[in-house]
């Protein structure tokens, strides 16, 4: 490890270990990025007023880091879910008048007078994952959410609802994706009792602290749900990217929040789910035509480890290639709209599929030292022992993440 390394790790280190704002724990979203990551970077890059950006922004980490610290953020992400959540976390409203909206919300919830005829919401076996009656309360909250007027007021509202709805289903909370555990089967044959008004109450008085918590006056964020390339972002108009992509065919990003995306109308049927999943880098949703789409990608070992998989696995040789083909485009962009001498901090771990190891932060160095970016420091990061969320199996096939690589680079 070099001398700059050292240092930048003591001060990551220094970052990671500091209190973290409330705000970061409103909504449940796998795969975050832990906050003193972009507050380290943000700190680190640049000052007060410069713009950061998160190319994959997922539920805001990056975006209220930037916030909070004086800095314009500009958030980009595929799930409208995701950006939603960043908004909400992004926006400071004052305690006293969310406490006042909130009564009416819950008052006699459930009151045989007031049943919802609206159609449901679009969510896979509805009834597996939700009780009559917890369904119809949650179909009157959702309405008398909706008739509020103020748009940040309802926003915040249908935030605390996506974050809390699990809590009074059948999905147990403690999974990553849905499902009806046995302990959750367990609890239900020892009396499980779902209180849908008292649980929404303490789920949004415990955010409506930690939005008034904001700073009041800070400057602009912008999201946008979408790719990079579709924002047409200034020239060299952003001073920071400090982003967590996502990884290789192992995590089903989309199908972690069916449930929630669902509720908040996010996604209106199979077909709408599937076409937005198959616009998620490193997605496994392919048409069968599209399979024998592969070509060079230039970079001789990544070349060779999709040959490889070609041979025992067409469809991920074809997910390999076009994570890189996309992400290869992604830096390309952000060349083009990083200042020169601005930094771009990407956090990252290899990936293991079908038995190959696929070491991404190398295909990253390779791909940006080609767009005009020069490595500054590659820091290895290595996981909480502790931790159950990060040190899981992402999946059947692609075994366990314990380390990232937090790679700074400057444009050239």
């Amino acid at each position: 490890m070099t001398f700059t390394d050292e240092n930048y790790a003591k001060r990551l280190l220094l970052h990671k270990q500091s209190e973290r704002l409330a705000v970061h724990s409103f909504h449940r979203y796998f795969g975050k990025l832990i906050p003193g990551i972009p507050a380290f970077a943000i700190s680190e890059f640049t000052k007060p007023g410069d713009t950061v950006l998160d190319p994959f922004s997922g539920s805001g980490t990056t975006l209220v880091e930037a916030r909070e610290l004086g800095r314009k953020g500009i958030g980009v992400d595929i799930n409208p879910l995701a950006c939603f959540i960043s908004k909400v976390k992004t926006t400071h409203i004052n305690q006293e008048h969310l406490a006042s909206l909130l009564e009416p919300l819950i008052q006699d919830l459930g009151a045989p007078s007031e049943l919802v005829a609206d159609d449901d919401p679009y969510v896979v076996n509805m009834d597996h994952w939700f009780r009559a009656e917890v369904k119809q309360q949650l179909l009157m909250l959702r309405k008398r959410i909706n008739a509020i007027a103020n748009q940040n007021d309802r926003d915040f509202f249908l935030g605390v609802f996506s974050a809390f709805i699990r809590t009074v289903s059948n999905a147990d909370p403690q999974h990553v994706f849905p499902g009806y555990s046995k302990r959750m089967r367990r609890l239900d044959e020892e009396g499980r009792l779902i209180d849908v008004a008292k649980s929404f109450q303490r789920a949004a008085n415990r955010r409506i602290k930690q939005v008034a918590t904001l700073t009041e006056s800070a400057p602009e964020t912008r999201i946008f749900n979408g790719q990079l390339k579709e924002l047409k972002l200034r020239k060299s108009s952003v001073d920071l990217v400090v982003t967590n992509p996502p990884y290789i065919s192992s995590i089903r990003y989309l199908e972690t929040m069916k449930i929630e995306m669902g509720w908040l109308d996010f996604i209106k049927s199979q077909r709408h789910y599937l076409d937005m999943d198959r616009t998620v880098i490193g997605t496994e949703r392919f048409y069968k035509d599209d399979l024998g789409n592969i070509s060079a990608t230039g970079i001789t070992r990544l070349d060779d480890q999709i040959s490889a998989l070609k041979d025992k696995n067409p469809k991920m040789a074809k997910v390999v290639h076009d994570y890189f083909v996309n992400m290869r485009e992604v830096f390309t962009e952000l060349s083009r709209v990083i200042k020169p001498g601005g930094t771009l901090v990407i956090k990252i771990s290899e990936s293991k599929v079908r038995s190959e190891l696929i070491p991404t932060h190398l295909y990253f160095l390779d791909i940006c030292k080609k767009s005009g970016f020069t490595l500054v420091s590659d820091i290895v990061d290595d996981y909480d022992s502790s931790s159950r969320s990060l040190l899981t199996a992402r999946n059947s096939y692609s075994g366990l993440m314990t380390q990232d690589h937090i790679l700074i680079l400057r444009r050239d």
